[in-house]
């Protein structure tokens, strides 16, 4: 019988190696996951979702610091589906953005699931690490998938309630891994139609730790309007032409303003001031400064003892 081969020691030694497999032509082609077609299946919904875990697993991550696809959020959903189709031809490793790009993809058209992007910073001996998930809303139940170094920072099973709740179970997965999450992020529903040139929000709401449990009761509110949102941004789009940013809600601050600015004008009227107010300025309403309030910048108006707890993440 012949022997064993023996493994290269030597680089010139493993050239060699793979230069006469190369040659080979009789060497079966490795094996390629085959991506799970919904649209023709029968399954039931929870377990077509299953089925899509099962596929971006079968991938695996990409532990190297090459990207081999474009990760690129800020783009067309249209685009972002296309890097999708890429992923599925090529079968390379992927990392956790990739992986909610091909989630995405793979559940486009499946209207009974309601698909939020979720995203979380984290830190650990003075690192900083950044996450993103694809929540998923079927039944009233929460769940999501992805893909992640470990395996309790991606795949969660349906069966939370809220989309606080699904946030507090990664808060629980952080923990296990000794990290402290510093903030978590929600974007607004995926479309399973988009309209020409169409973006994601993947960063409609902003939740830090310090918020403490007026966080997660935004977290909640969210998931439970987050749908009504986007079809607001999307009448909007039909009824005006010209780019359109993401709807927004008005902040504690916003809506105190006018209350706020007529006792301002009461106060100078009594002390024999300008009586329009218009001395009165953005700054002396919210403390702001007059600076914009972007949509990722809301907050909850939370009492001063909550906005100064810190909140570890369980993970």
């Amino acid at each position: 019988d012949p022997s064993p081969p023996v493994a290269p020691t030597e680089e010139s030694d493993f050239d060699a190696a793979v230069a006469a497999l190369r040659i080979r032509k009789d060497l079966p082609r490795p094996p390629y996951p085959t991506p799970p077609i919904l649209a023709v299946s029968t399954a039931s919904v929870e377990s077509k979702v299953v089925a899509v875990q099962a596929y971006i697993e079968k991938l695996g991550y990409n532990f190297t610091e090459v990207n081999y696809f474009d990760v690129r959020k800020q783009r067309p959903m249209s685009r972002i589906l296309e890097t999708a189709r890429e992923i599925t031809r090529l079968s390379l490793p992927i990392k956790c953005v990739e992986a909610v790009f091909l989630a995405a993809y793979l559940t486009q058209g499946q209207r009974e699931l309601e698909r939020v992007p979720l995203s979380f910073k984290s830190s650990v001996d003075g690192q900083t690490y950044k996450h993103i998930v694809l929540a998923l809303k079927l039944n009233s139940k929460w769940g999501c998938v992805g893909l992640s170094r470990r395996r309790e920072l991606y795949y969660k099973k349906f069966g939370y309630d809220s989309l606080a709740g699904l946030v507090l179970e990664f808060q629980r997965s952080y923990s296990s891994v000794f990290h402290s999450l510093k903030r978590v992020k929600a974007g607004l529903p995926l479309p399973h139609e988009p309209v020409a040139g169409e973006y994601v929000f993947w960063d409609y709401l902003l939740v830090r730790s310090s918020e403490a449990q007026c966080g997660m009761d935004r977290i909640a509110e969210h998931g439970r309007t987050g749908h009504r949102l986007y079809e607001q941004w999307k009448s909007e789009v039909r009824r005006t032409p010209g780019p359109h940013g993401p709807p927004r809600r008005s902040t504690a601050a916003e809506a105190k303003a006018p209350a706020s600015a007529d006792k301002s004008a009461a106060r100078r009227r009594e002390a024999g001031g300008a009586s329009d107010g218009s001395e009165s300025s953005d700054a002396d309403v919210d403390g702001r400064g007059g600076e914009a309030v972007t949509p990722a910048e809301e907050r909850l108006d939370c009492t001063k003892t909550e906005a100064r707890a810190t909140v570890r993440t369980d993970r």
